[in-house]
């Protein structure tokens, strides 16, 4: 039997027939052990070498027999045969099972109507969002709808009043449904965690300044009291390129409790790369001067409310960025990479390559960060939000098919939703097309379907149903969203993200050896709503 004490020990002939019979079959080294981690039933079980060498026996179909019998055999009959049956009933309950997965999403219709029914009773609209005005007065290089350095005209559309009162009712008829469905302690924790909420986008939606005063007194109007809530548990927020910043808008974002997003990318020569105006200056002296004039104007609201997110290229200085934004003194700076449409990766090869070369070093980092933050117990534990997801991993009681049945984004349309200038539904503020419904008619279920139908399809048509990282992978739909179709991510971009994921999974393992206690920390703050919020599911909230 071949000697399994490092992964690299496989033989090339092994490697082959796990990649090709097993590939949901991911196996890493765990301290002198292997942890093998089968996808489709989302479950990881640990193995010595040796139990190992008997299970590749068991997934080659060789018999007990044969495989006790074997040359190199160091474990005697009996053990093998119990290993086997071990084995088997891990099989019968989903796990170690050939091939590919059959479907990841569904993409039978009657399938989708039923999710989508129970979505509709159950899950909570957590983010409502008012496109504006489609208008802007920056061209950056890497937004979306300037398409890089094509500076193309923007479109005029400005949402109208009428049209997002309508869009504001419907919002409040489904959070207040919900709501009703909750005990009330679950209310009282639902207010804390997940509010009403309003927000403004654009384009800027400063543009549209008027809109923005409406509707948040429209939306203060509503009879929440009727339901137990109070106007103090409202909640706006909105983003805003900092170009404009009248006292009358300032009072308007103190007086209430705006949650700001202000976009900076850093000092006057890093910000000017790519924020520029139409006619191609740089936009830094008119931003960072009304972002000073909203920390001037009211320091605590500043330090409480306004978060400065700035996006990053390789032509960036990055660490320049983050130490120009982290010194204004707001709440929270965060720095993300551009996005352009297609591309899930900036340039995967090169991004792979690095990835490999670094991981090393990457890994004895995060080994010194997680010592660091388990001798102190006020670390914050978002810093480790990248192994969030190892939380759901099953270690006991499997359960699995060959239909996965994941849906690998958020519920479209019921978790995220945002009434476009136009007066369309979209899924969300981060796409332009495929509207799902009008403020006039609500949603168009058949609409909704034929959405869910298309994305499914392309997740199940592309390399999905053979990645061991499906359950990890956080390319949703509105990512994968081009014009009027949906787009998996290149293979190479693929190659990257299992990297990644493969890093991520050493990481969680190095904990659960190393630093056991930090790892329940992180457990227990992943699964406490009052600290980690996402998708709201009345049957488990």
């Amino acid at each position: 039997m071949e000697d399994l004490s490092d992964l690299t020990a496989l033989s090339p002939v092994t490697e082959t027939f796990l990649r090709e019979r097993y590939p949901l079959l991911k196996l890493f080294p765990y301290g002198e052990d292997i942890l093998i981690y089968d996808a489709k039933p989302h479950f990881a079980c640990c193995l010595s070498p040796v139990e190992l060498s008997v299970l590749i026996a068991f997934l080659r179909d060789a018999s007990p027999t044969d495989c006790s019998q074997s040359d190199d055999a160091i474990l005697g009959a009996p053990t093998i045969r119990a290993l086997y049956e071990k084995f088997a009933d891990l099989r019968q309950a989903g796990v170690f099972l050939p091939g590919p997965a059959s479907e990841i999403s569904p993409v039978d219709r009657n399938a989708i109507r039923e999710q989508l029914a129970y979505y509709d009773a159950n899950i909570l609209l957590r983010k409502f969002c008012l496109e504006v005005t489609e208008e802007c007065n920056f061209r950056c290089t890497y937004c979306k709808r300037t398409i890089a350095k094509d500076f193309r005209t923007h479109a005029s559309n400005r949402l109208s009043e009428e049209d997002a009162y309508k869009g504001i009712r419907y919002y409040f008829g489904k959070y207040t449904a919900i709501f009703q469905k909750l005990t009330p302690e679950k209310q009282a924790l639902l207010l804390q965690v997940s509010p009403p909420s309003l927000s403004w986008y654009g384009g800027e939606p400063f543009l549209n300044f008027r809109l923005l005063q409406q509707t948040a007194a429209y939306f203060k109007s509503l009879p929440w009291r009727q339901f137990g809530i109070s106007p103090a548990d409202l909640r706006f927020s909105t983003n805003t390129n900092l170009s404009l910043m009248t006292g009358e808008m300032l009072r308007f974002l103190v007086e209430n409790r705006v949650t700001l997003f202000a976009s900076l990318d850093g000092p006057a020569a890093e910000h000017d790369r790519c924020r520029v105006f139409a006619a191609g200056g740089g936009t830094f002296q008119t931003a960072y001067a009304n972002l000073l004039k909203i920390k001037q104007y009211d320091p605590q609201y500043f330090r409480e409310n306004v978060s400065i997110y700035g996006v990053y290229t390789p032509e960036h200085d990055y660490r320049q960025c983050v130490e120009f934004n982290e010194s204004i003194g707001a709440l929270l700076c965060r720095h993300f990479p551009a996005e352009y449409a297609g591309v899930f990766v900036a340039e995967p090869v090169a991004a792979t390559a690095q990835l490999r070369r670094d991981f090393a070093d990457k890994l004895a980092r995060f080994r010194q960060e997680a010592q660091v933050a388990a001798d102190k117990p006020d670390t914050p534990l978002e810093t480790f939000a990248s192994l969030f997801p190892f939380v759901a991993l099953k270690t006991d009681r499997p359960s699995g098919r060959n239909e996965l049945q994941l849906a690998l984004t958020c519920p479209m349309g019921f978790d995220n939703l945002m009434l476009a200038a136009t007066g369309d539904y979209l899924i969300c503020h981060k796409v332009s097309g495929m509207p799902i419904g009008d403020c006039d008619s609500g949603l168009d279920l058949e609409r909704l379907i034929e959405l869910n139908r298309q994305y499914n399809a392309t997740v199940n048509g592309g390399g999905c149903r053979s990645c061991w990282l499906v359950n990890f992978c956080d390319v949703c739909a509105a990512s994968r969203m081009a014009g009027d179709h949906f787009i998996n991510p290149a293979p190479a971009e693929c190659d990257y993200f299992r990297l990644r994921g493969e890093f991520d999974f050493r990481c969680f393992l190095q904990l659960l050896l190393e630093q056991p206690d930090l790892w329940r920390r992180i457990e227990e703050y992943r699964n406490d709503r009052r600290k980690f919020i996402g998708i709201i599911d009345v049957n488990d909230f």
